[in-house]
């Protein structure tokens, strides 16, 4: 079996306030061109994607420098369904799930439903204990079916990155704007979510898929 856990990258797609648009348009067709080609603008951190180290840390490593095994392994779904509206999430949730032998935690909150709506950005989000947690257990690689790491700040709450430091520090690889997670039947997936080879970045696009 395999599940596709990414979103639909097109024009006007839901992004992180602040980050550059996606726009897809026609540049070639066949009529006029013999081809059909589409012109792709958008910021490294669209739809469903990998942060790179270097997306926070100014000497962090970049795309090209993680090894690409860190995109491809045994996953593990960690059940963060049924919270509210900014929620920290329990971190029980975490260290309640044995998580030994893989290297991808998939942390399902089906907050994916309100994806494209005001309301994705109110998601939930970990705390530092649950993230010492899984890096304690050998997980390098954190998947998510929300907008952020951290909290996404609302009217008058503080901007912070404290999660992403944390799990960027050395290889760590962040991926947000999974979907469809509900949708794997499975506690240990095969995991792949190779980026876009957009060399010395701070991120890119993935195709993310999981099996089993």
């Amino acid at each position: 079996m395999i599940v596709d856990l990414s979103h639909v990258l097109q024009t006007g797609i839901q992004i992180y306030p602040g980050d550059p648009e996606v726009e897809i348009k026609e540049a070639l067709n066949v009529e006029k061109d013999f081809v059909n080609v589409l012109a792709v603008n958008m910021g490294s951190q669209s739809g469903t994607h990998v942060d790179s180290p270097f997306h926070v840390f100014a000497d962090g490593k970049k795309l090209s420098e993680v090894e690409l095994s860190h995109f491809i392994g045994t996953g593990v779904v960690i059940d963060a369904t049924g919270l509210s509206d900014r929620q920290e999430i329990p971190t029980e949730r975490f260290t309640g799930t044995d998580v030994s032998g893989a290297s991808i935690a998939v942390v399902r909150t089906d907050w994916s439903q309100f994806f494209g709506s005001d309301r994705y950005l109110a998601h939930p989000f970990p705390n530092i204990e649950s993230l010492e947690y899984l890096k304690s257990h050998g997980i390098t690689t954190i998947a998510l079916d929300f907008l952020s790491l951290d909290r996404t700040p609302g009217t008058g709450e503080d901007f912070t990155l404290a999660n992403h430091y944390f799990w960027s520090q050395g290889d760590g690889i962040i991926g947000e704007n999974f979907t469809n997670l509900k949708a794997i039947t499975v506690r240990r997936p095969q995991i792949s979510m190779l980026p876009l080879n957009l060399g010395a970045s701070d991120g890119a696009p993935v195709r993310a898929i999981a099996s089993w």
